[in-house]
C-alpha cells in the first residue's frame, strides 16, 4: 500500500526508521528491535541505505513486510548509477516493495563533499525523475529539513531544492529530526503558501545519549532549545540523558497531534525502549489510538 494513501486518513499514523546494519554483529539487534517495535502497531516503517551493505536494505524491508505484514519503504540514494538504481527498483518491483525514500544521501566519510556515482543522479529530485519517467509506480517518500541545512547557505536555497522533489513527483514529505516544534510549524505554513499540499510527517528523535546528541545535531543542522540543553548540561549519565529525551519528545508529539500532522515518524537508532514508552505515553492521553 503506497503510505501517502495512509497519510490520506482521518488518524495520524505511526512510522520507525531503522538503520540498516553495518556488519554481522548488529544484526541481532536490529532483528529484536524489528520484533519488538512491530508489536506496537507501526502504520509503516522505512530502512536506511548503505552503500556497503545496500543488500540487507532491501533484504530487512521484504522481511518485515513479508513476516510482520508491515508495509516497509526501502531508502534509496545516488550512490549508485542510472543503470544500478533501475535493477535496485526492479529487484523491489518483483519483491513487491511499494514505497521508497529517495535521499541524495550522504558522503561516505563524514565531513567530505558528496561525489555523486552517476552525473545524472547528483540530487534527490534527480532520483525521483528516475523513478517517475521510468514507469514505476512506487510511492515516492523525500526529505525536507525544519531548519537550515548544514550544507545549505540559507533557508531560500533549501526550499527551492524541496520545490523540485515535489515538482519531480514526490507524494510525501518527511522532515529531518528537530527539537522545537516552531520549526515544523513554520515550514508547514510557507509550504503551504507555495502551494504544496503533500502531507509533511515531522520526524523526531528521542535523544540516547549526550554523544548521540552532538552527532545528529551536526549533521542535521537541528537546534537544542535552551532549556532542554541546559538540562542535559546538567544531567548526570546517559540515563538521565535519555529520560530527559523521552519526556521532551512526549510533549513535542502531544503538541503535534493536537494540531493535526498526518502522522509520526520515529528515528529509532535501532533501539525500541524510548518509542515504547513514548507511545505508551500518547495512549495513555488519548492522543493516539490504541
Amino acid at each position: 500500500m503506497r503510505i501517502a494513501d495512509m497519510l490520506a486518513r482521518s488518524r495520524p499514523t505511526v512510522s520507525f526508521e531503522f538503520m540498516a546494519p553495518r556488519d554481522e554483529s548488529e544484526v541481532d539487534v536490529l532483528e529484536r528491535t524489528v520484533a519488538t517495535l512491530a508489536g506496537h502497531g507501526p502504520d509503516w516503517v522505512s530502512v536506511t541505505y548503505r552503500v556497503r551493505t545496500g543488500e540487507k536494505t532491501l533484504e530487512l524491508v521484504t522481511r518485515i513486510k513479508r513476516h510482520y505484514h508491515i508495509e516497509a519503504m526501502a531508502h534509496l540514494t545516488c550512490a549508485n548509477t542510472a543503470d544500478r538504481t533501475r535493477q535496485i527498483l526492479n529487484w523491489m518491483e518483483r519483491e513487491g516493495v511499494a514505497n521508497v525514500l529517495a535521499l541524495r544521501g550522504d558522503a561516505p566519510v563524514s565531513g567530505e563533499p558528496f561525489t555523486p556515482a552517476d552525473p545524472q543522479l547528483t540530487h534527490a529530485s534527480d532520483l525521483i525523475t528516475l523513478v517517475r519517467r521510468s514507469g514505476y509506480r512506487f510511492g515516492i517518500g523525500a526529505a525536507c529539513s525544519a531548519e537550515k541545512h548544514p550544507e545549505s547557505p540559507d533557508l531560500e536555497h533549501e526550499f527551492r531544492y524541496l520545490h523540485l522533489k515535489v515538482e519531480s513527483g514526490a507524494d510525501f514529505l518527511i522532515t529531518q529530526l528537530f527539537f522545537d516544534n516552531k520549526f515544523y510549524f513554520d515550514l508547514v505554513t510557507r509550504v503551504r503558501a507555495a502551494g504544496i499540499t503533500l502531507p509533511i510527517v515531522p520526524g523526531l528523535m528521542p535523544i540516547p545519549s549526550r554523544r548521540s546528541l552532538g552527532v545528529m545535531t551536526s549533521m542535521s543542522g537541528a537546534s537544542v532549545p535552551a532549556a532542554l540543553q541546559s538540562a542535559i548540561d546538567e544531567a548526570p549519565d546517559d540515563e538521565a540523558i535519555r529520560a530527559l529525551g523521552v519526556q521532551h519528545c512526549i510533549t513535542q508529539c502531544a503538541e503535534l497531534l493536537e494540531t493535526g500532522v498526518p502522522g509520526l515518524h520515529f528515528y529509532t537508532f535501532n533501539r525500541a525502549r524510548a518509542p515504547i514508552q513514548i507511545l505508551a505515553a500518547l495512549r495513555g492521553q488519548q492522543l493516539l489510538a490504541s
